[in-house]
């Protein structure tokens, strides 16, 4: 599967209404996945250092589950879950179960992020 990039763009909710209202008349101007958040504190507490670190690891290390990256990244397994979990609410992460116990193994959807600097304005 070849990874695209998902752009994150930094813009009030007005702007948001607007491409949506745009998308459902069929008239998407975007391509690939764009995650729009408020503010850039928004966008700080989103993709903090350590969730930043979770998504630049993963493809590197391939962990078996989110218990084997929480020990890779040396970090407490219940942050790294609900990090992970985050993550993958957000569409960043794949969680794919797998084994007898079903353990979820995290899997990067996407190659890259970019941050939209211009959508703010």
């Amino acid at each position: 599967m070849k990874l695209k990039r998902v752009r994150i763009a930094v813009e009030p909710l007005s702007r948001t209404h607007e491409r949506w209202r745009k998308a459902f008349k069929g008239k998407v101007n975007s391509k690939g996945s764009v995650i729009t958040v408020a503010s850039w504190e928004v966008l700080g507490k989103v993709f903090s250092p350590p969730r930043l670190e979770i998504l630049a690891r993963i493809p590197a290390l391939q962990p078996k589950s989110i218990a084997a990256l929480a020990r890779s990244l040396k970090r407490d397994f219940k942050n790294v879950h609900a990090d992970v979990m985050f993550l993958a609410d957000l569409g960043l992460i794949e969680l794919k179960a797998e084994g007898g116990r079903k353990a979820l193994i995290p899997i990067v959807r996407f190659s890259g992020i970019e941050v939209d600097l211009g959508a703010a304005a």
